[in-house]
This record gives structure tokens, C-alpha cells and sequence, in this order.
């Protein structure tokens, strides 16, 4: 299932960004570091004009962060520089890696 937008915010400090996504009448909060805003676009910055230009991509990545189960122990999504550079290089298609255990005989 795919998250739903509802809002982007930056926060008072203005080194993350939040935004509050609908997962099927759930709310669904994602961080967004201040990696994440810096690298998205050029020239570099980290403000409430950057978060919105790119609020489509971030609710994409936010989204199939969620579809793959990779959420925080708190349960909130957060996407930094490297989920970034993985969306960019088609990674965002992969499923998150489960630990596995050896067993040797």
C-alpha cells in the first residue's frame, strides 16, 4: 500500500523536515534530515521552499521506504542523503535486506 501525503513542515530548528503521510487511515509520520534536503537540488539548502519544490519525491521515497517495512524502531520513516543516492541509482526497488542467520554443520 502506498502512503498518502497529507502535509510537509520544516521544523522550528530547521535541520529536519517532517511530513505527515495517510497509510490507509493511519497517520504516518517521515523525517527528513538536513542530509536529504541539502542534496536534493542545487544550490545547496535547507529551508521550507527546498522541502516543497521536492515534497513529491520525498513522499516517494517516504513511500517505498514504508511499502518494504524499513521503519524506525519508533516507527517513524526516515529518509537521509543515502536514501537519496539510492532512489538515484534505482535502488528504491530492492527489498530491505532480512539478517540471516548461518547455520553450519
Amino acid at each position: 500500500m502506498s502512503l498518502k501525503l497529507i502535509s510537509g513542515m520544516m521544523k522550528s530548528s530547521g535541520d529536519e523536515a517532517l511530513l505527515a503521510m495517510d497509510a490507509g487511515g493511519v497517520n504516518q509520520m517521515v523525517v527528513i534530515d538536513r542530509g536529504a534536503l541539502l542534496g536534493v537540488a542545487e544550490p545547496r539548502r535547507c529551508d521550507e521552499n527546498r522541502l516543497q519544490e521536492n515534497i513529491d519525491l520525498f513522499s516517494r521515497i517516504a513511500s517505498a521506504k514504508y511499502d518494504r517495512g524499513d521503519l524506525e524502531p519508533d516507527g517513524r520513516i526516515r529518509i537521509g542523503a543515502d536514501d537519496l543516492l539510492a532512489w538515484r541509482q534505482g535502488d528504491h526497488a530492492k527489498s530491505k535486506p532480512t539478517n540471516v542467520a548461518w547455520i553450519s554443520e
